[in-house]
């Protein structure tokens, strides 16, 4: 397993009892308080390499606590473990203003990072963001201004929240999933065409971790678990392991009451997925992640199963995990009855008339950010019905709290559900947390061209 922590403390460094799942490192910690968290995060230009021995000019996150640290792709992980009190320094060192959006997870809506709850940050300007870890899971944060071009450009990464649920596994992964579009050099693409505008840019390079094609070491016959993030702007992937079954044991929101096995699962734009993987084989062998083509509309082609990593096995573990139970949550639906209030929102799409028009996204026939405020309660519970009317399908997410799909067998919480083209979903939603928020499609391109809506919970701040 991943080095604990190390922060420094009067001088001296020492470590925080805190295990870092295998992938991004995790950001150095400077507060010594084992329930606080204190880090440091620059974005600034950087390079980074996405074909071997090519890098690119990137805009990229490196840890402002580590002297000489260079920014990489995906970010370094913030990793802490529930009911951590969160103190995030941020520098923004980029030539044009951004932000640091918390996804996933309850913060106050004035440390959101959005384009209605925060003031961005300008070019040489800093920030500092402050929160509690109120859920355990898989999160990440990335920019919310331009948010097409500033996370295509690198800006992304993970963030693990420990719980009292871990149970015992030979490795714990984290796997960032994303694709960027390059050219021959290895720089990235300039080149934005009309097809990326109308279903999100889709990228010839497939990631893990920043890497193309990684090669992973596991122990054959082991259990680990998969923490999976789909950071891509446009891009869905449907992640399987051939010759195995993949245990769900969680979604955006954490842990899942009841875990449930399925081939490949279908991972949209923003969201997370937590698996149980027991690996088999022996010393030897190898095993290769791939995605499979999913046919999200719009006639996109099917390019069959391609690779995304491969795992070598090496020796069994000496003492292996797989005899423990699947982790399981503490979900209770949420009261939904006949009386419960309902809103429903039509998404819709319209492309462009002319040549060099751009597509436009529509909320309820509105475009951000010309759109009516909605307006809710404190600790109101309302049904949202989701009503997608294009030709393709579009992940709907929401800010500031969690959700459940009321349309699916399995219950867990989500704050980002993917809405198959031509159908509702319908989600149940509890506001329990006051103040200005987003909602909006997680394909990058739609949301800024007009796909976003504002929410407000409680008075009006």
């Amino acid at each position: 397993m991943a080095a604990p922590v190390v922060l420094a403390c009067n001088g001296e460094a020492r470590t925080k009892a805190l295990e870092a799942p295998l992938g991004p490192v995790p950001l150095v910690d400077v507060d010594p308080d084992p329930d606080a968290i204190e880090v440091s995060i620059v974005a600034a230009p950087g390079r980074w390499a996405f074909l071997p021995g090519k890098p690119a000019d990137v805009w990229s996150y490196r840890d402002g606590n580590v002297d000489g640290d260079e920014g990489r792709v995906p970010g370094p992980m913030l990793l802490g473990k529930l009911g951590d009190r969160v103190t995030v320094h941020f520098r923004n060192e980029l030539p044009e203003p951004t932000t640091l959006h918390w996804h996933g997870i309850k913060v106050p809506a004035l440390h959101d990072g959005s384009n209605v709850s925060q003031m961005a940050v300008d070019p040489g300007e800093s920030f500092t963001y402050e929160f509690t870890f109120t859920e355990a899971g898989t999160f990440w944060f990335h920019p919310h201004l331009s948010a097409d071009e500033q996370i295509e450009r690198g800006l992304y990464a993970p963030i693990v929240v420990r719980g009292e649920d871990d149970i015992a596994v030979d490795a714990d992964r984290m796997l960032v999933l994303d694709d960027v579009k390059v050219e021959s050099s290895g720089v990235l693409s300039p080149t934005i065409t009309g097809l990326d505008l109308m279903v999100g840019r889709q990228g010839n390079v497939l990631l893990v971790n920043g890497e193309r094609l990684p090669r992973f070491e596991a122990a054959a016959g082991g259990r680990e678990r998969w923490r999976l993030l789909n950071t891509a702007n446009g891009t869905y992937f449907n992640v399987g392991l051939p010759g195995h079954r993949l245990r769900v044991i969680g979604l955006d929101g954490g842990l899942l009451p009841e875990p449930y096995e399925v081939d490949a699962v279908v991972i949209a734009p923003g969201e997370r997925y937590e698996l149980l993987v027991e690996l088999g084989g022996v010393e030897g062998d190898t095993l290769e992640l791939q995605t499979q083509h999913y046919d999200r509309g719009h006639d996109l082609p099917d390019q069959g199963p391609r690779p995304l990593a491969t795992f070598a096995l090496t020796a069994p573990p000496a003492s292996p995990a797989n005899q423990s139970p699947a982790p399981r949550g503490q979900i209770d639906p949420l009261p939904v009855t006949a009386d419960t209030p309902r809103r429903s929102f039509t998404l819709s799409e319209q492309e462009p008339a002319n040549p060099g028009d751009e597509p436009r996204f529509f909320i309820n026939d509105e475009a951000y950010p010309d759109v009516t405020r909605l307006v809710v309660g404190t600790d109101e519970v309302e049904v949202w019905e989701i009503v997608n009317d294009a030709e393709m399908d579009h992940p709907f997410h929401l800010h500031g709290t969690f959700f459940q799909v009321l349309d699916q067998p399995h219950l867990g919480w989500k704050d980002t559900v993917n809405v198959p083209r031509k159908s509702t979903v319908r989600i149940a939603v509890d506001f329990d947390n006051p103040g200005l928020w987003m909602y909006h499609c997680h394909i990058l391109e739609h949301a800024e061209r007009g796909m976003m809506g504002i929410l407000q919970v409680g008075p009006s701040p």
